[in-house]
């Protein structure tokens, strides 16, 4: 990690720990805001931060207002990795043989199809008019993006993909997974590009939320 990444991770690690009952688990956190500043048209905060919520009941306000603060200041770090083509899955986020989901690199992945789950519209509203104005490219964005959510959802619960995998008769996937694991980096951002593609055929909201005051979850 760099210097910034280390204290923005050490920042939302620390409020996740602060807070138990209310927000999920740091990398979980943090894969879902790489998936919301990936979001072929970003969300505004306040659509997105209640998506960190286990609950916001008894939350403070001033608890709020640091948890505001902490996930605008991950939201604009993670865009700016983006810009600068940085790594975009953090260091220890890393595979082993006997991977749980308790394991960063489970929770970040877990995080990541959380967020693409509460934005599925934005992406089937894009393809939808990809398909419509450049069809030929449609049916390849849709295989590529499925490929994709497909390989994170095999780290997000390696013991899960494991049984499916037997119970299809492929018993030989724990012997690969350390090689497809040396992939995710390129696929986080083939994902990245994805979503970038598809933006071109929607309004581009970049500008609107990362300006003005920050609201609070």
């Amino acid at each position: 990690m760099t210097g910034k990444s280390e204290s923005q991770h050490l920042a939302l690690l620390q409020l996740c720990e602060d807070l138990p009952q209310h927000l999920r688990a740091a990398h979980e956190v943090e894969g879902l805001i790489f998936a919301v500043c990936a979001a072929p048209q970003i969300p505004p905060p306040q659509q997105w931060m209640p998506w960190v919520l286990i609950s916001a009941e008894d939350l403070q306000p001033n608890q709020a207002e640091q948890l505001t603060q902490v996930l605008m200041d991950s939201f604009k770090h993670g865009l700016g990795k983006m810009r600068d083509e940085g790594p975009l899955l953090p260091d220890i986020c890393r595979y082993h043989q006997g991977l749980t989901i308790e394991d960063p690199l489970s929770q970040w992945m877990s995080g990541c199809l959380l967020g693409h789950q509460h934005l599925h519209s934005t992406w089937q509203q894009a393809w939808t008019a990809m398909q419509t104005q450049n069809q030929q490219y449609a049916p390849q964005a849709a295989s590529e993006l499925s490929h994709l959510l497909r390989l994170f959802s095999t780290f997000a619960n390696v013991p899960l993909a494991l049984q499916q995998a037997a119970d299809k008769g492929n018993s030989g996937l724990a012997e690969q997974l350390d090689a497809i694991a040396q992939t995710l980096p390129r696929a986080l951002s083939q994902y990245v590009a994805l979503a970038g593609k598809l933006a071109d055929y929607l309004p581009n909201q970049f500008e609107t939320f990362i300006s003005g005051p920050d609201p609070a979850p």
